[in-house]
């Protein structure tokens, strides 16, 4: 497991690159660039829930169910 500020860092590289690259083949045209352009926006996605859960880890309370019997 890595370290939270590590974390964070590749975190927010990672949606910066995904960021580059979706500006990048958006701008482009053909059919390769929109594959790439897909899995661009995938990545930033990916990236910016890591980034979220990185800085707002989710609780346990909000996890666990309550049943009242």
């Amino acid at each position: 497991m890595i370290d939270t500020k590590t974390a964070r860092t590749w975190s927010k590289a990672g949606m910066v690159i995904s960021l580059g690259g979706l500006v990048w083949t958006g701008m482009g045209r053909g059919c390769v660039n929109r594959q790439w352009h897909t899995w661009a926006g995938i990545a930033l996605v990916g990236f910016s829930v890591w980034h979220y859960n990185v800085y707002n880890p989710p609780s346990l309370k909000a996890l666990k169910h309550t049943r009242k019997s």
